[in-house]
């Protein structure tokens, strides 16, 4: 065991260097839009899944939900930004307690609910990694979540830094791809009359406005976990402004362009657990491939910020704690990386995405109450 450590601190400090990621306006700008959409287009984003349950299910030509939600994730990336930066909140522990000030139950309510939340985060990505390497490579689901956790465990060793590396690398890799497939799919694509079918659709019962809001509340819940420790070394508010606005702009441009292909597809890819690699295969073959590699990105962006939050929970002031803590944490939750990936991102995100909305409610009243001072 000691010599696995004494690789690990070797590695740490000679092999891997993340000091390209300086501070500066310009390089603090690209950590937040890169952290945040790293978030955001997780799994369920990239495999179309979400976007099935919470865009398609309820209209293929109506679009009021998509820009709900667009306006939303710039709101709120802006709302936790300013917070942190004016009162040097960089824990998710020091932006609860200080948003829920009046009230200590409230403050272990929510700090509770977005631990559990990050939690089954994690866990969904996990599940999903394990699923595409069993479909691709044909091996073991465990194998594939495994795998997922040694490189979640490498990158928390470097703390804030690894992550924002990590996002900034590999996230304009995934929007590219997720762009072009989405938009070839739409050019390619000769009418489908399953597109303006909107009678089977509207008889789901689904809100458009409630599942946008919904579904934002869910994606964001955890934001502040992997925000506001990027808030250190932001001087100005012009930087978390901007840097708002072009990431909730592109996670929205990704979610119209995503919903859109899906329409255009409906009955080939709604009972598909990856939708979005299914219209890849769709195009080529060899597409298919390539937007697994591009799905499992996807996945490691949101499970090392997911896993982050996590840590941040714990007191870890030493690398050997931090470690350990790692280590443990996937030992405890890969057992539940086993359930379906369709099945979670269809019942677990309903109920976090219905309880993230009192979350939501809280940081935009706290907002408004900020406004007055």
């Amino acid at each position: 065991m000691s010599t696995i450590y004494s690789y690990i601190i070797k590695a740490h400090t000679k092999y891997i260097d993340f000091n390209f990621i300086q501070s500066g306006d310009n390089m603090n700008c690209l950590k937040i839009i890169f952290v945040y959409i790293g978030l955001i287009i997780g799994a369920g984003f990239a495999s179309g899944r979400e976007i099935c349950e919470y865009f398609n299910f309820c209209s293929n030509t109506d679009y009021t939900g998509v820009c709900i939600a667009s306006i939303l994730f710039i709101f709120v990336c802006y709302a936790i930004l300013k917070k942190s930066m004016k009162y040097e909140l960089y824990t998710i522990s020091d932006y609860v307690k200080h948003t829920l000030s009046f009230s200590k139950i409230l403050q272990k309510f929510f700090l509770v609910l977005i631990f559990f939340d990050l939690t089954c985060g994690l866990i969904v990505m996990l599940s999903s990694c394990g699923e595409i390497f069993t479909n691709v490579f044909g091996i073991p689901k465990l194998a594939g979540a495994v795998i997922l956790s040694a490189l979640c465990f490498i990158v928390f060793i470097f703390d804030i830094k690894g992550i924002a590396a990590i996002n900034i690398i590999l996230v304009p890799i995934i929007t590219v791809t997720i762009l072009f497939i989405s938009i070839f799919s739409i050019l390619s694509k000769i009418y489908s009359p399953t597109f303006f079918l909107t009678d089977f659709l509207s008889g789901s019962g689904r809100n458009m406005i409630f599942l946008a809001v919904c579904y934002v509340s869910y994606n964001t819940l955890t934001a502040a976990s992997v925000l506001s420790p990027l808030t250190k070394e932001v001087k100005d508010r012009k930087t978390i402004l901007i840097s708002s606005a072009i990431a909730g702009s592109i996670i929205g441009l990704l979610i119209f362009l995503v919903w859109f292909a899906i329409g255009m597809n409906f009955s080939t890819v709604w009972y598909e657990s990856f939708p979005l690699q299914k219209l890849a295969g769709l195009i080529d073959k060899n597409f298919e491939s390539i937007y697994s590699i591009c799905l499992m990105m996807s996945i490691f962006t949101t499970a090392v910020s997911e896993g982050y939050g996590i840590l941040s929970y714990f007191n870890i002031i030493t690398l050997k704690r931090r470690i350990i803590i790692s280590i443990l944490l996937f030992v405890i939750i890969l057992p539940f990386s086993m359930i379906n990936f369709a099945y979670l991102v269809k019942h677990l995100y309903y109920i976090l995405g219905s309880l993230g909305m009192l979350w939501m409610l809280v940081v935009l009243i706290d907002y408004l109450r900020d406004l007055k001072h």
